[in-house]
């Protein structure tokens, strides 16, 4: 079959085999799954009910609202914005494809820090583009200036991370405030905040103030997936100009969120205190994972994110460590498909979960 060459040569993103499937083939009665930064929690209790009660599951033969116009107006109206500022996505991750099918052709590149999430990359292929990712700092930080460096009259687009995944780093305000500016005006900027509420505090990220105040090419992409637990029904949101919108929003497949995704997300909103004692829980898992990578002779990074980055200690890749953790009924993260095959990253369960790990990962240091 002659698929294009860039077809051919995309890598797709490999997901962690479901925790199921791992304990059948390994023989283990339970593996805590720490891999793939999910919340800890599961939907808010608000989210749970409205999935459960008085739904009607005879409607489900019916398509879903296209429009979500509810929830687009709840999104907006919680972040100073128009319903016009939002779009929705398939998760997030799917925005990231559209946003990158909406400005992208063969011939044409899309920027990016490295290592990061590795969509950004597969999102230029798709398209016929170059990804040209650019090395983090010796500190694992964005290197801004090498960033800005990297943008040709060919870039179309730049995806910023912030929180950074898989490094947990978080890029101060006036930092990113500077790059978006001096971007040319033929660049879209994407700056995803997928974790942006477990950044909360000194610096946190300021995505939906930035289209409050009218910053032109900029598509910034917030999730249901993390804190509100609503990875498995797949979908996240975007903010941009009504022009930004409008032109990702051309992109997508007619129902692209789901009815019960559109429901549990409206929920979901409602929760704000849930969400501010998640956000809570994860500040005091990322300290314990944070003394138990270090105790064990890791070295992990500080973090503002719902995981802990580390670098492998001693002799080994992160596909070691992953092997041996999942032997002891801990899944983790290997990092080699992020481009950073000497690191592995820790999410930050329950507190079962956390405890787990800590006492795994002290094991496999014995």
């Amino acid at each position: 079959m002659p698929f294009k060459d860039y077809v051919n040569d995309l890598k797709p993103y490999v997901a962690q085999a479901p925790v199921e499937r791992l304990q059948s083939e390994l023989g283990i009665a339970k593996i805590h799954k720490l891999a793939s930064n999910e919340g800890a929690f599961g939907p808010v209790p608000a989210a749970r009910a409205a999935l459960s009660e008085d739904l009607d599951l005879d409607e489900l033969r019916r398509y879903p609202d296209s429009a979500a116009p509810e929830l687009r107006a709840k999104i907006a109206a919680l972040n100073g914005l128009a319903p016009e500022n939002v779009v929705l996505g398939n998760g997030a991750d799917e925005l990231i494809r559209l946003a990158a099918l909406s400005v992208l052709e063969t011939g044409d590149n899309g920027v990016f820090p490295w290592p990061s999430f590795p969509t950004y990359v597969a999102a230029c292929a798709t398209t016929g583009a170059e990804a040209r990712p650019v090395n983090l700092t010796d500190e694992w930080q964005i290197d801004f200036e090498a960033l800005h460096a990297a943008v040709f009259p060919s870039t179309r687009i730049v995806f910023i991370c912030n929180p950074n995944n898989p490094t947990g780093q978080l890029a101060p305000r006036e930092t990113v405030r500077e790059f978006i500016a001096a971007l040319p005006p033929h660049v879209l900027c994407v700056l995803d905040e997928a974790y942006a509420e477990y950044a909360s505090g000194d610096d946190e990220p300021e995505g939906p103030q930035l289209i409050r105040e009218g910053v032109p090419n900029l598509l910034v992409l917030r999730t249901f997936s993390k804190i509100y637990g609503l990875a498995g029904l797949r979908i996240g949101y975007g903010f941009g100009s009504p022009e930004v919108v409008a032109a990702v929003d051309r992109m997508r497949s007619i129902f692209n969120v789901n009815a019960l995704a559109q429901r549990a997300a409206l929920a979901s909103l409602d929760s704000q205190a849930e969400v501010w004692n998640r956000v809570e829980h994860v500040k005091q898992a990322r300290t314990q994972l944070l003394k138990y990578l270090s105790l064990a002779g890791h070295k992990p990074l500080a973090s503002r994110a719902n995981f802990v980055f580390a670098e492998v200690g001693g002799r080994g890749s992160g596909a070691d460590v992953e092997r041996e953790l999942l032997k002891l009924g801990v899944a983790v993260r290997e990092l080699s498909g992020f481009g950073a095959p000497g690191a592995f990253r820790v999410t930050c369960g329950s507190d079962e979960e956390n405890a787990f790990f800590g006492a795994a990962i002290d094991r496999l240091a014995g």
